[in-house]
């Protein structure tokens, strides 16, 4: 915080310039919502500008002064200054709004409405740092609770919404459903239009805004039956996240990128080809964290340092329109050469990277899968999946009522912590085996998940396929379960079983006539092979089957991509917009159940309906020989022998794990430095020097594409952990 000077008031008064011009321009919310955050961003990036007095805070409760109120009610801006511990009830703002932080931090918590009238978390809590901006509205979401996060600071942001916020009438909410109205004021002012710093007239603004620029959404899907969710654009189902922090005035342009030899894609010409369902990649080449962070919505994460593993898989057609992009670090220009090396001719960088999306008027998400738990909560809010709290479903078990807990997550998702009692059906099994686990038709099936989306998915399949018992989803899941106090369980075994001739008959019957209601096409196989030749087109084949199925025999060329996982995970499984999604399973239920959700998802999907168990004899996993070659050769040593290099102190070796962080954690070869690909060149100066690297990961794949950076003749241990646990196990602790 510095000295206020005339010089730092004369920023707030340019900032209120421009957001006056702004709102006279009248733009869709979402344009001024992101030009605003633009305007904002800049005046929260210095903190000199807010007279003292309008920082004071209040022991027990949050102050609200107001720093200016528009002449015609359009907008107002004000400080929310909270003392340590404060916290605000549940509550809305009937109007768009942006919160920016300026000193301290807090923490926000969304809030939605269940059906039956309770208010719930909404998502993970969102922890505000300096710089720091959210969004809320009526229409991406406007109910939350604030609280300051540090217990010996004030925290200040700053405000601004669409309406003289202290004069309207909003509400404040508990969690049982009941609400409260009320009118905030302003700890400073009485008068609505008395405005306590004195901007200069704002008729002319210095300097226009940016121009408004339409937000890229998905084109809706035709309509389908009353039985199936009627899909609609998802990007009004998420909210928008922050776009990257500047400090300078959104005046100015984004700075233009430093010259380079490769193709540049604009927003305008990636939303065009969004829009018109053509074939593209919008590859995010960051690690999952950033991207986690902020992201364009059909965006797919393809690390740097997995690009030779996996793009084969999610790019298929080496000539796909490829546009890669970074937030600044330089990683897309240094993945445009390993994309050109693999055969990919049709390349090209995102003009200004993320920066210049956001500066477009592209929209930004936070979260991994966005697009699939986007049409969860579509899903939830339109079909009104039922749901019980973490206490009701506890309190129904305790009492011993009649009903099963399936858990809807993969077998290693479910062992490493589920519910107590739990059964594990993964989502894509449950309309072909519920019925087996809940003979009777009075028992309750409470379907969970970690989180939201495949619990909703799982029920409102079950609820689609006209089981005839009652179901519903665990809100929040584990994570709600967790939330509540309540205990989990680790190492869990309980799966699924056989299921009898006439359940499946059932099951089949009722996922068939939800492929029919979805509009889903029923092919040969004769038919995939002529999509799989053509070359101006990427189909994807996948078996919706379990990983343990697909194992014993799969159709030649297929991945295993169990049902409930492809609807979570879209954006991992199916790496180009505007493809051909191919999906089957033996029994007529999985593979209709799953591409009806896909279909409703906005994918060009068909099922093959001709497979037989002759048909599945394929055994051949992805080979070595998929992967690119490696600029310089390696040598390939054994676990034996390095067992033995290790072992010799005179000429010492070292291990170097290049292989995911979450598999390291979990076991790696004892003494081995773990080095993130895209930081290798930087970060190898902090391994111990020695006289001979060896690089390994968790599957023996990475390392081969990890080779080329390193030393030359760098040994690489061919697999990997797996056996070297086999001869170590006795004196090697992993």
């Amino acid at each position: 915080m510095s000295a206020t000077t005339p010089t730092s008031i004369a920023r707030f008064h340019h900032f209120l310039a421009l957001i006056t011009r702004l709102v006279d321009i009248a733009p869709t919310e979402a344009e001024l919502l992101s030009q605003a955050r633009q305007c904002l961003q800049s005046l929260i990036s210095h903190d000199d500008w807010l007279l003292p007095e309008f920082a004071q805070p209040h022991p027990q409760h949050y102050q609200q002064y107001l720093l200016y109120a528009d002449p015609q009610d359009r907008f107002s801006v004000v400080s929310f200054v909270g003392a340590p511990r404060v916290s605000t009830p549940i509550h809305d703002h009937t109007v768009w709004g942006l919160m920016g932080m300026l000193r301290g931090s807090e923490f926000c918590q969304p809030y939605s409405r269940m059906s039956d009238g309770r208010w719930v978390p909404a998502g993970f809590q969102i922890d505000m740092l300096p710089g720091d901006i959210e969004a809320v509205s009526p229409r991406i979401g406007d109910v939350h609770k604030v609280w300051n996060a540090l217990a010996d600071q004030v925290s200040v942001s700053i405000h601004v919404y669409g309406g003289n916020i202290g004069q309207m009438e909003c509400n404040s909410y508990r969690e049982d459903g009941s609400r409260s109205k009320f009118i905030s004021g302003y700890a400073n002012i009485t008068t609505a239009h008395e405005a306590l710093l004195h901007p200069p007239p704002v008729a002319a603004p210095p300097a226009p805004l940016i121009p408004p620029v339409a937000i890229a959404t998905p084109d809706p899907s035709p309509t389908v039956a009353p039985s199936v969710v009627l899909p609609v654009p998802v990007s009004d189902a998420t909210l928008p996240t922050s776009p990257p922090p500047s400090n300078e005035i959104p005046t100015q342009a984004v700075a233009a990128e430093a010259p380079h030899p490769y193709a540049v894609t604009s927003y305008a010409h990636i939303k065009a080809a969004l829009l018109a369902k053509e074939e593209i990649a919008l590859v995010d080449v960051r690690e999952e964290g950033p991207y986690a962070q902020s992201h364009p919505l059909f965006a797919i994460n393809l690390p740097y340092g997995r690009i030779e593993v996996e793009a084969y898989r999610r790019i298929p057609r080496r000539d796909t329109p490829v546009v890669v992009y970074d937030n600044g670090e330089g990683l897309a220009l240094q993945a445009i050469p390993v994309f050109q090396r693999m055969g990919y001719s049709q390349l090209s960088v995102m003009q200004n990277g993320l920066a210049g999306w956001a500066a477009a008027g592209g929209e930004l998400f936070r979260d991994v899968n966005v697009p699939s738990k986007s049409f969860g909560e579509l899903v939830e809010a339109q079909r009104k999946t039922p749901s019980f709290s973490a206490h009701e479903v506890k309190a129904l078990l305790d009492r011993g009522s009649d009903m099963v807990l399936l858990d809807a997550r993969p077998f290693d998702e479910y062992q490493s912590m589920s519910i107590p009692g739990a059964v594990n059906v993964p989502g894509g099994e449950l309309v072909l085996r519920a019925r087996s686990l809940a003979p009777s038709p009075t028992t309750r099936i409470v379907v969970n998940c970690a989180g939201r989306t495949r619990g909703i998915i799982g029920a409102q399949s079950l609820i689609n396929s006209g089981i005839p018992n009652p179901v519903c989803a665990l809100r929040n899941g584990t994570l709600g379960w967790t939330l509540a106090g309540l205990d989990l369980v680790k190492g869990a075994t309980q799966c699924f079983g056989e299921i009898s001739d006439n359940d499946r008959s059932k099951a089949a019957a009722s996922a068939l006539a939800l492929l029919f209601r979805a509009g889903v096409p029923r092919v040969e196989q004769a038919t995939v092979k002529q999509w799989l030749s053509e070359t101006d087109r990427n189909t994807y084949v996948f078996d919706v089957r379990t990983p343990e199925e697909y194992a014993q025999g799969h159709w030649p060329g297929a991945i295993s991509a169990p049902g409930g996982q492809l609807v979570q995970e879209t954006d991992h499984f199916i790496g180009v917009r505007g493809s051909r999604v191919v999906v089957y399973d033996d029994d007529g239920v999985r593979a209709s159940m799953t591409a009806s959700w896909l279909a409703q998802m906005g994918w060009q999907v068909a099922v093959i309906k001709d497979i037989t168990s002759q048909d599945l004899q394929s055994k051949t996993a992805v080979s070595e020989d998929e992967l690119p070659l490696t600029l310089a050769p390696l040598t390939v040593v054994d676990p034996p022998t390095l067992k033995t290099w290790l072992a010799n102190r005179s000429n010492l070796s070292m291990v170097i794990d290049v292989g995911d962080s979450t598999t390291y954690v979990k076991r790696h070869i004892p003494g081995a430095w773990w080095l993130l690909r895209s930081q290798l060149a930087q970060d190898f100066s902090r391994v111990h020097k020695a006289n001979r690297y060896v690089l390994t990961c968790g599957d023996g794949r990475f390392t081969l594409c990890r080779g080329r950076v390193a030393a030359p003749a760098t040994p690489w241990c061919r697999g990997s952990l797996v056996a070297w646990r086999q001869c170590c196990m006795a004196s090697c602790r992993l």
